[in-house]
């Protein structure tokens, strides 16, 4: 094509027809330059291309991250739950006055003492902070985002776990448990051998300790659940979010 162009030129030039060759150069300046605006376009057009998928694959990674955080969520529920079972059991034996079994005594208390923290992914979040927020083309999107992961999350986080974590600074776990219980070795009747904890005291319901463990664990399971049912809601938001988004930009 080129050659082809250059002999029209070469011939219009020895013709000496110089309005001629003038206008053919100038179509040919202008073939140029419509080749690069083509060119631009085309290149535009893959790269907002390649953006949109990059958008649509970290959301939709996003979305999986809350799906999954959630899921978790649910989990802790029930931990949370079977927490709040156990310090039932254990008020409802201390109120009754009555003896119980070791085995029994000890189901109850390790439900109460279940332990849990506050976590979330924001591994997702963090892969589009790396390259650029602007790759989130929606503005409510990308601001609706940027509240959950760096405020909303993390301050339910902070506090939640804060307030776990004060709880166990402020009174001797530990001291708590071992004043109550001991550690004792039985065999099976497979002749194997287990390390069992059994009360140090018959009397462990009317103990000083057992009451204050009881306390200690109602109130991390009840502002748990406080702050479980906001980091919920928070999740849900910015599942419904991102959805919305998705479905929105198409396949």
């Amino acid at each position: 094509m080129i050659n082809f162009f250059r002999k029209i030129r070469k011939q219009l030039a020895d013709d000496n027809k110089p309005l001629k060759y003038a206008r053919y150069a100038l179509g040919e300046i202008l073939l140029v330059v419509i080749g690069i605006l083509i060119a631009l376009q085309i290149n535009n057009w893959n790269e907002d291309r390649l953006s949109r998928q990059f958008e649509i694959r970290m959301l939709t990674e996003v979305k999986k991250a809350f799906s999954d955080d959630l899921g978790i969520c649910q989990f802790l529920k029930e931990r949370n739950e079977l927490k709040l079972q156990g310090i039932q059991e254990m008020l409802k034996m201390v109120a009754s006055e009555e003896s119980y079994p070791d085995s029994v005594l000890l189901k109850a208390y390790n439900k109460m003492t279940i332990s849990y923290y506050l976590n979330y992914n924001i591994g997702p979040y963090e892969t589009i902070k790396s390259v650029g927020l602007d790759k989130i083309s929606n503005d409510s999107v990308r601001s609706g985002l940027t509240a959950i992961y760096e405020l909303d999350l993390p301050r339910v986080e902070e506090f939640t776990n804060g307030f776990i974590n004060n709880l166990r600074e402020e009174h001797d776990i530990t001291a708590m448990h071992d004043a109550l219980w001991k550690r004792t070795l039985i065999r099976l009747p497979d002749s194997s051998y287990k390390l069992v904890s059994i009360p140090l005291d018959s009397r462990i319901l009317d103990k000083k300790e057992l009451l204050d463990r009881i306390k200690i664990e109602q109130d991390m399971a009840s502002n748990f659940i406080h702050r479980l049912n906001y980091f919920e809601s928070t999740l849900n938001y910015g599942l419904q979010l991102v959805s919305d988004e998705l479905e929105a930009l198409g396949p």
